[in-house]
């Protein structure tokens, strides 16, 4: 009896100490998991900072799907988009109520952030629609590209314009701000696209 007690003490001080190495080397949880694969996605942007930040708490629905991640960030940056067209709107409508000159140049910047909006808009839908509308993946995801593509050169569009014409310093930052922030977005939403989808 007694050389059962220790024997049995014996197996298990071995499980035990064969336990230990083990939990040290417990690999992260498949959250953790996730937000790796989305760090290491917005490494490969222009923004890597602003992209982990405005994605990684995303990061349980994106899971490792490059096709949930470039959704994710597509969807961010139409947040983003309304929110300039928003910003310059109100703007346009401070500067029409007194007769500023500046009204020409935030018009013509309201215009480009409504195409901006309805492009994104557009890419999702392609983005939504890869095994339909009667073409290949791989001209779905062309046409995504083309119209994220559009959307950065109107967002830099505007902010030319008001290199160029007649706005006054406080309405020109504001405009810079949120468009600035904006045109960040959707470069790295095109890198992503860029980078990570492929058929």
């Amino acid at each position: 009896m007694l050389r059962f007690v220790i024997l049995s003490l014996t197996l298990v001080t071995l499980i035990n100490s064969s336990n230990i190495p083990k939990t040290a080397a417990t690999p992260p949880t498949t959250y953790q998991n996730y937000e790796t694969f989305v760090k290491t996605a917005c490494n490969s942007t222009t923004y890597p900072t602003m992209c982990y930040n405005s994605l990684s708490s995303y990061s349980s629905t994106i899971k490792a799907d490059p096709i949930k991640l470039c959704t994710t960030s597509l969807s961010v940056n139409l947040k983003y988009a309304k929110n300039a067209t928003l910003v310059v709107s109100n703007l346009l409508k401070n500067a029409k109520f007194t007769s500023s000159p500046e009204v020409p140049v935030l018009k013509d910047c309201v215009e480009e952030m409504k195409d901006t909006v309805d492009e994104l808009k557009q890419a999702m839908a392609e983005l939504k629609n890869l095994n339909g509308g009667g073409i290949s993946k791989k001209e779905h995801l062309k046409n995504v590209n083309t119209w994220v593509s559009a959307a950065l050169t109107d967002d830099t569009t505007c902010t030319d314009e008001f290199d160029e014409g007649e706005v006054n310093e406080e309405t020109k930052k504001k405009v810079e701000k949120a468009v600035s922030e904006l045109s960040k977005t959707t470069s790295n939403t095109l890198a992503l696209i860029t980078n990570y989808l492929r058929f």
